[in-house]
């Protein structure tokens, strides 16, 4: 808790408007964003059959509803988000790929994996922001899910495959010079049995790099930790922040962490686990450092996509501050109860850095 407060003295304060406010472009001040770009179906359905006849028509659903989506306006809409911050550095999640294979073999057990690409989302955001003067680029990427299910496509019946792949992605402003990129995976995952198709893996990432802005050098990580609706998730998810945390551990830069942690801030110390670890470990969560703090969410929102900081662990003056955060992303509540709902969110924080030591 010392170590807390201290890093709390660290930031300084926070502000919230009830607008988003204007982009920070003055010396010293550091714009990041954290972001989900999955579809608003997920294949958790899949994984929940309870036989192997539940698989392809669950999928062939699943597949529907994606095609139901339109992803031109998704990356206009996104656009518009990242036009009006100006981040220096955004972390991305669930940056999803859809493939297909027709005729496909997985029903009969063959391993030719998909390559008809049917949907990928960042070509199409990168291509939005360069047509509005935004340059940006992909400085890191890890893969995480990599599944290929059946896909009921007749009555006869007839069967393609469809493959999902998702990465976590970071992307820097043209005027952000990058070095020292780190990626990895986490050792804890977690499991599903689908089915007719055995075990099958469902593996999370992390991404590092060292970015200066300003003169200034930090360690800017983004990462997606599983997901914890039962006691075996949450187990994962615990374990992972473990691993994270004693990734960093010894880092001697300043830390801005980001991502999707599925773990609900909203809920505290007490209802939220691996929020606790990583508070416990000198995290600070630029969220509540600001008026209205946590309280500023919808009851109905689970505020897991956090931007979360930690100070330098060399010795010397605290220099940090203000804070500014701001919430970004659906919050529709009529679209959270659908179906094939998936987690999505983001962060926006404009942080206000020492001038580099001479």
């Amino acid at each position: 808790m010392l170590a807390i407060g201290l890093c709390l003295g660290v930031l300084g304060a926070c502000h919230l408007a009830t607008r988003p406010p204007a982009p920070d472009e003055r010396p010293g001040t550091l714009t990041v964003m954290t972001r989900s770009l999955a579809p608003d179906t997920s294949l958790e359905r899949v994984w929940s059959a309870t036989g192997a006849a539940e698989v392809a028509p669950r999928a062939a659903e699943w597949l529907g509803a994606l095609r139901q989506e339109d992803p031109v306006a998704r990356s206009r809409a996104l656009a518009d988000e990242i036009q009006y911050a100006r981040p220096h550095l955004l972390g991305l999640q669930q940056v999803a790929q859809v493939r297909l294979q027709s005729p496909g073999d997985a029903i009969f057990g063959g391993g030719e994996p998909a390559q008809a690409l049917q949907w990928d989302f960042l070509p199409a955001l990168l291509a939005e922001l360069g047509a509005r003067g935004l340059r940006y680029r992909e400085v890191a990427r890890v893969r995480d899910l990599d599944v290929e299910v059946p896909l009921l496509t007749g009555a006869a019946p007839s069967f393609d495959d469809v493959r999902l792949t998702d990465f976590d992605v970071i992307l820097a402003r043209e005027d952000v010079a990058v070095s020292g990129v780190r990626t990895g995976n986490y050792v804890a995952h977690r499991d599903v049995e689908v089915p007719g198709l055995g075990r099958l893996a469902l593996p999370r990432g992390w991404l590092s790099l060292v970015a200066e802005v300003g003169g200034q050098r930090y360690r800017f990580v983004s990462t997606h930790l599983e997901a914890a609706p039962g006691e075996e998730g949450l187990r994962v998810q615990l374990a992972q922040a473990a691993e994270l945390i004693h990734t960093l551990r010894g880092e001697p830069l300043p830390v801005v962490l980001v991502g999707d942690f599925n773990s609900p801030a909203n809920l505290g110390l007490v209802g939220a686990p691996t929020y606790r670890e990583l508070l416990l470990a000198g995290y600070v969560d630029v969220w509540t450092r600001r008026p209205g703090g946590a309280l500023a969410f919808s009851p109905l929102e689970t505020r897991r996509n956090l931007v979360l900081v930690r100070g330098p662990l060399a010795s010397g003056p605290p220099r940090v501050g203000p804070v500014l955060a701001y919430g970004v992303g659906d919050a529709r509540p009529e679209r959270r109860l659908a179906p094939w709902r998936s987690n999505l969110g983001g962060v926006v924080a404009h942080l206000r850095l020492p001038p580099p030591r001479n």
